[in-house]
């Protein structure tokens, strides 16, 4: 029994053994030679809240703007989030990285060395005991109009399902380890919401209090552009099929702008109405997989701190001519990402 007993614990240290998150094959990146005016800006704020400067960018289609470390020497890297980057005015972007970049001005206990490498540790070994089937990934090159190209995916997907077999053997030591996950998240928590106003403030005196409560405000619109950038590409998979991948790559993020622009500020505006620990979806997610009772504060009680306290006028500001600048290098990742959202049909 003890070789036996011996392998089970090398197979649990091999599970357990320190991740160090890489950069996503499957987003656009942007080099600095390639993106100028964009990290010019990244600098810029970087400088102004304190902080070791980014690394890398990437473009997601995720309504969040994260900052994140990768690889042993734990370089920056910053996942930029198109959707919410074309809804928010220029000062709220500047707010928003600000207040990324503000949770390592903290010292985030979750995103530190020890815990942060900890919790995707765990994080990772209990998915690969559960043998979670992969998602079909298309490449971007593919047209999103090509005859069967959802089939192609579809069944791609179920062959991956049915080719990984559950191994029960796995399921106590996947069990305590969600447990280990669950209890360190729960142990941080407190740091954790002191963070999250602190950070809050680095975006006021960065980009100015007005820019940091609007742009706190303005990421209850994910819903609505998510639900928007999803009715685009069921359109263009259902109607464009006399249309070109061109028009497709030209025209999508320009509907998704032109809807945002369109929304009313009731809309804007919206109050949810809810208390501190409801779960409101934040970017601070260490291992972006935010439970619905993250206990973080509510966006209400992060805006009413803000607008009793000093009032900051703006230390970085993005004018239009650099915002243009900025928009002309990120034609390339955005015209890639359209291409996946239609390809997919997923959620932004």
């Amino acid at each position: 029994m003890q070789p036996l007993i011996g392998l089970v614990l090398l197979v649990c240290a091999a599970l357990l053994r320190p991740r160090f998150d890489r950069l996503d094959p499957h987003l656009p990146t942007l080099l600095r030679e390639e993106a100028p005016a964009l990290y010019a800006l990244l600098d810029d704020v970087a400088d102004a809240v304190g902080v070791r400067r980014l690394d890398v960018v990437q473009v997601s289609t995720d309504f969040a703007v994260r900052v994140s470390t990768y690889g042993v020497r734990r370089r920056r890297r910053l996942v930029l989030g198109y959707p919410l980057w074309l809804t928010f005015a220029p000062q709220q972007r500047v707010a928003a990285v600000a207040h990324e970049l503000g949770h390592f001005a903290s010292r985030d206990v979750r995103r530190g060395a020890l815990v942060g490498i900890a919790l995707a540790s765990l994080a990772g070994g209990a998915d690969l005991m559960e043998h979670r089937p992969d998602t079909a990934e298309v490449a971007f090159a593919a047209s999103p109009l090509a005859l069967y190209a959802g089939d192609v995916a579809l069944a791609e997907v179920r062959f991956k399902a049915h080719s990984r077999t559950t191994n029960w053997a796995l399921w106590i030591p996947g069990l305590l380890m969600k447990g280990a996950v669950w209890l360190l998240v729960r142990l941080t928590l407190p740091s954790a919401r002191r963070t999250e106003f602190r950070a809050d403030a680095v975006a006021a005196r960065v980009a100015s209090t007005q820019a940091a409560v609007s742009a706190l405000r303005d990421r209850q619109l994910a819903d609505i552009v998510t639900v928007e950038v999803h009715r685009l590409a069921i359109a263009a998979r259902t109607f464009g099929r006399t249309g070109t991948v061109r028009s497709v790559d030209q025209y999508f993020w320009a509907k998704v702008g032109a809807h945002t622009a369109s929304l009313p500020d009731s809309a804007r505006n919206k109050r949810n109405g809810v208390s501190s620990g409801n779960g409101e979806t934040t970017d601070s997610d260490p291992l972006g997989r935010q439970a619905k009772d993250s206990g973080l504060p509510a966006i209400e009680l992060r805006v009413a701190r803000l607008s009793i306290g000093t009032t900051y006028p703006a230390t970085v500001m993005l004018d239009a001519a650099q915002a243009d600048a900025i928009e002309d290098e990120l034609c390339e990742p955005k015209r890639l990402l359209a291409r996946k959202v239609v390809q997919d049909c997923i959620q932004a």
